[in-house]
């Protein structure tokens, strides 16, 4: 039997996602046993890694000295976590450039012509991200801004406890107001991501009307409680957790330790509602998209828009709107108020059992058999059988 230690940090979803990946190697290969407690990147290395027999050893730490402690075991060592690991130590990690390449792209295609970076302080992930997010959009005619956090609690954004004392928020306001909007800001990972978010919040900037947000890591948790939900570049930490107990196996079974970092693409960019937006430079036709974004579920129509944008003093006629409105969006304020009710109602149905009477009802209709000649109009079939369907 080869018997494998994890020293792994596993709070968030990325190191859960490099557990999930070993587990998955694990299970097809019988010859394999794998010892893991939970363990927070402390100073000293668990105790019982030093106790027991292994043949190998996969781990995530970024200090010189534990890597010094880690090969006093004699066994071969794949690392998750340093991007510049000692020799003789097999290192695979994300391609920051590829996700940082992920994110710019997403914000080019929603037409923006202002873009920013927000990271941490002393975090290698964060510094590499931005250099490539730079020189990406750099090279495409941009002059991106950056804000790195200079609290040195940023370093430890694992932990729970500390996220909001991890920015800092007394520059970080002025230099997101500071901002020419619409502006489109990628975040170092989720947790930056959030607090980005919630500086908007304090700012009285709207998202994503004005900040168009991306984050990385795609921490479902994270970005689902996130308000507005948050768009991630997902990293793929499954994958780069397969790939790396395959890799000690092989170095296990004689292979020679690479002597360059494996470097494994992201999965993508997961959409939500941070980044739903066509940039908006015309304050009309914001107000008219953020009220049908937050209202559409109360049966909202034009007329009721047009009502609430002469109460915020911009008084137009329909002709006007809808003029200004397909001049930036490309559709009209009808189109759009469908698109984001038939958004609700799909969202309703794949992750509620509400009865179809209910959603119904929070989407704005009288009764639910308009629900369903709607919802078929645009769907091609039945609210039930697209419920049955994504069971």
């Amino acid at each position: 039997m080869i018997n494998i230690a994890l020293v792994i940090d596993a709070i968030g979803s990325y190191g859960s996602g490099l557990l999930r990946g070993i587990s998955r190697f694990a299970h097809t290969h019988p010859n394999w046993t794998v010892e893991y407690e939970p363990w927070m990147e402390e100073e000293n290395l668990p105790r019982w890694l030093f106790r027991g027999k292994f043949q190998g050893v996969v781990c995530r730490i970024r200090n010189p000295r534990q890597f010094a402690s880690l090969r006093r075991l004699r066994v071969p060592i794949v690392d998750l976590g340093s991007l510049e690991p000692p020799k003789g130590i097999a290192n695979i990690h994300s391609d920051h450039q590829a996700i940082a390449r992920l994110a710019a792209d997403h914000l080019l295609q929603c037409g923006l012509e202002t873009f920013a970076y927000c990271g941490f302080e002393s975090q290698q992930a964060s510094e590499r991200r931005a250099k490539a997010f730079q020189e990406y959009l750099s090279g495409k005619g941009f002059n991106p801004q950056v804000f790195i956090s200079q609290s040195r609690r940023g370093a430890g954004v694992r932990r729970a406890p500390g996220w909001r004392s991890s920015i800092d928020y007394a520059n970080l306001l002025p230099w997101l107001k500071a901002l020419p909007k619409p502006a489109g800001i990628m975040a170092c990972n989720d947790i930056c991501g959030r607090l980005v978010l919630a500086g908007c919040q304090q700012a009285g900037i709207h998202v994503p009307e004005e900040i168009v947000l991306v984050g990385v890591d795609n921490d479902e948790v994270l970005c689902e409680l996130a308000v507005p939900t948050m768009t991630s570049v997902d990293p793929a930490a499954d994958r780069i957790g397969f790939e790396a107990a395959e890799m000690l196996d092989s170095i296990i079974g004689g292979t020679k330790v690479p002597t360059r970092p494996q470097l494994v693409q992201p999965a993508g960019v997961i959409t939500r509602t941070s980044t739903d937006t066509i940039a908006v430079a015309d304050p009309l036709v914001a107000k008219a998209l953020r009220y049908i974004r937050e209202y559409t579920g109360r049966g909202l129509t034009v007329d009721s828009v047009l009502d609430h944008l002469a109460d915020a003093n911009m008084l137009v006629s329909r002709c006007t709107l809808e003029r200004r409105f397909m001049a930036v969006t490309g559709f009209s304020p009808y189109e759009e108020i469908n698109r984001v009710r038939l958004n609700r109602i799909d969202r309703l149905l794949l992750n509620t059992r509400y009865p179809l009477t209910r959603i119904a009802e929070l989407t704005g209709f009288d009764a639910e058999s308009h629900l369903n000649r709607f919802f078929k109009r645009y769907r091609g079939q039945t609210p039930g059988r697209f419920r049955l369907q994504s069971i």
